[in-house]
């Protein structure tokens, strides 16, 4: 097969720079019809080729462990709660600015749930930049700017990640800035919610840019793991300098039930289908790339045993990844719901969790820092006039451009890609909106909102299993209907939260009825997370999938923008959050017709076609230039 992988990332190389010609590969040049300018996988001098060791696979792991409960224990419930907390003690009356905010009693009269009826009736608001937004809103601002900055960060650095020998280093640094900010919310009070808003946006970006390198090591391991470089000679088995831990993936990935419709080659993140059924929590997903040399070995051994034996490496590692970030997340959010309850809820305890969640990121990045070799990959050609910096962000955007006009030719892609840009974010923006309505509105503790993220991951984990493994199965449907499956079941939530207008005997006005809908948002959370990727694998052409994975980020992270800055300006207006059930319940009916419509079928016969012209394409190309 051809180097797509090398293809796609040589795409944005300009006829301009040309230097290098001779060092690379003539399919990916011929691919492109450019002069290419990086040196090829096979004949880059400072290629490290040692065999993989179990000390590096176990730093490999420690970044999953120590950067995992930021996303899941830190984004997902502490922060929200402490930015709203921050934000409400600094806010003022709405109609007298100059009079400080005491939070206020329902209005007497007014419909469960109802907003001010007058502008004379009082309501707070907090300064931010310049405007007085509801004290929610500010939080739910916060995310949105920290997910846009995310989203620039990682495309423009994901060049860097690929090439050169920046990965580790890039790995560390920004896993040192995500620790550092998390630990200096402990000196986050309301004088200082400016601060704790900075914070959170660099930290937020942190995890972005450490999940894009750390994402990025795993082909390269895959590819040097003995046990492949073994297959790759010819030989039954061959041990690293250190003993082989191939026991170690298989016995420690056991439990993990494997996505078998989703290619094994897929190694855009150690989340992919092809690792663990284990539900993926939106956040934890920004736009990344991988080493494209590395992953051309796939394309180039496949139907080989070194094939066979790199997707097999693959499933383990990338089940252990997963598995290893969310036992991590697990004890943390089991510890913190601890600490928080014995301290009484109060805003020093979520201070001093953030604090404890800083510390194990930094003690986690010492066995990634001692252990992990760089393995630097092929370089980009940089004239002397050229500024690097400069060289590999252009080149990281050009990427992205060349990966959007490949999947303009396919209908059912980009069909899939719209409904799953409108689902994400309204499975996102779910998440905070209803942590912060419990908040607000039922006045639930600390303690009481990360029990409710505990449940999420518990049934999350069923939620991955059932939908992936039972559902298409026993109700025999296509794939598409399961994700409308899906997608019917998170409507429940924001449907239920609607109900609330109308009465006070149900429609979330009671604590417990938080905990019922965050085990339906577990289950609906997992079936996405596993079901939805194995489902998009399916329509990709053979060989792209790196490419393609690469826009299915961006667009996950993307849609992450809009979600929570709607919500935050809809409860501005109205001064009620549970307005904002309406926007999510309309926005996750409007996914349901775009995913019913989806021809999955349809799909894999245009990805056969679009992967077979390519190949006559590329054919005709190398003949030429011989």
């Amino acid at each position: 097969m051809r180097g797509e992988y090398s293809q796609v990332h040589d795409a944005s190389e300009t006829d301009d720079v040309g230097a290098d010609a001779d060092t690379e590969s003539a399919t990916t040049a011929a691919d492109l019809g450019l002069r290419p300018v990086t040196t090829s996988y096979s004949t880059y001098s400072q290629l490290d080729r040692r065999p993989t060791s179990r000390k590096e696979i176990l730093g490999w792991l420690s970044f999953a462990l120590g950067a995992e409960p930021f996303t899941v224990a830190a984004v997902g419930i502490y922060l929200p709660i402490l930015l709203e907390q921050l934000a409400r003690e600094k806010s003022v009356m709405a109609d007298d600015h100059s009079v400080a905010c005491q939070e206020s009693e329902e209005v007497p009269g007014q419909p469960p749930g109802a907003p001010p009826d007058s502008e004379s009736q009082r309501y707070c608001v907090t300064p931010a930049l310049g405007f007085y937004v509801h004290p929610a809103s500010f939080a739910l601002y916060t995310f949105s700017i920290s997910v846009f900055l995310q989203a620039l960060v990682v495309i423009s650095m994901s060049g860097a990640a690929d090439r050169g020998s920046y990965r580790k280093s890039l790995l560390l640094a920004f896993s040192c800035l995500g620790g550092l900010a998390s630990i200096l919310f402990v000196a986050a009070v309301p004088s200082t919610y400016y601060f704790a808003s900075f914070l959170t946006i660099v930290g937020n970006v942190s995890f972005g840019a450490v999940a894009v390198c750390g994402n990025a090591f795993l082909p390269v391991l895959v590819r040097n793991h003995p046990d492949v470089l073994a297959a790759e000679a010819g030989h039954d088995e061959r041990e690293a300098p250190e003993e082989s831990f191939s026991h170690m993936t298989e016995s420690s990935t056991s439990a993990i039930t494997v996505t078998e419709s989703a290619p094994a080659s897929l190694l855009q993140s150690s989340k992919l289908p092809a690792a663990a059924e284990l539900p993926q929590r939106f956040e934890s997903f920004p736009p990344s790339t991988v080493d494209p040399d590395a992953l051309s070995f796939f394309e180039h051994a496949v139907n080989d045993a070194a094939a066979e034996k790199a997707a097999e490496v693959s499933n383990h590692l990338s089940g252990l990844g997963v598995a290893c970030g969310y036992l991590s997340a697990f004890v943390v959010q089991v510890s913190g719901v601890i600490f928080v309850a014995a301290m009484g809820s109060t805003l020093l305890s979520i201070r001093l969790v953030l604090l404890g969640i800083g510390i194990w990121w930094l003690l986690f990045t010492i066995p990634t820092a001692l252990f992990m070799r760089p393995r630097p990959g092929p370089q980009l050609h940089v004239r002397e006039k050229d500024r690097v910096f400069v060289r590999y962000v252009t080149y990281a955007w050009k990427t992205l451009w060349h990966t959007a006009k490949e999947v303009r030719k396919l209908r059912d892609v980009v069909l899939y890609l719209t409904g799953w840009f409108i689902l994400s974010d309204s499975a996102t923006t779910i998440n905070a909106t209803s942590i912060l309505f419990a908040r607000t509105e039922l006045h639930m503790s600390p303690a009481a909102l990360a029990i409710v993220g505990i449940i999420t991951m518990m049934f999350g984990v069923v939620g991955a299993i059932v939908f992936s493994r039972y559902v298409q199965k026993y109700l025999n449907i296509p794939p598409n209907m399961v994700i409308v499956l899906i997608v019917g079941l998170t409507t429940l939530i924001p449907a239920y939260g609607l109900f609330g207008f109308v009465t006070d005997k149900i429609g979330l006005h009671h604590p417990w009825e938080i905990y019922v809908l965050a085990a339906i948002y577990g289950l609906s959370l997992g079936g996405m997370g596993s079901v939805c990727r194995s489902v998009f694998s399916m329509l990709i052409p053979p060989g792209k999938e790196s490419t393609f994975f690469s826009l299915y980020a961006v667009t996950d992270k993307g849609s992450s923008i809009i979600g929570p800055t709607i919500t935050a300006m809809i409860t501005d207006r109205t001064h009620n959050i549970r307005y904002t059930f309406y926007f999510l319940f309309i926005l996750l009916v409007m996914a349901m017709p775009i995913f019913y419509f989806l021809d999955v079928e349809r799909g894999k016969r245009d990805a056969q076609r679009f992967g077979e012209a390519e190949e006559e394409a590329l054919v005709e190309r190398e003949q030429t230039h011989i």
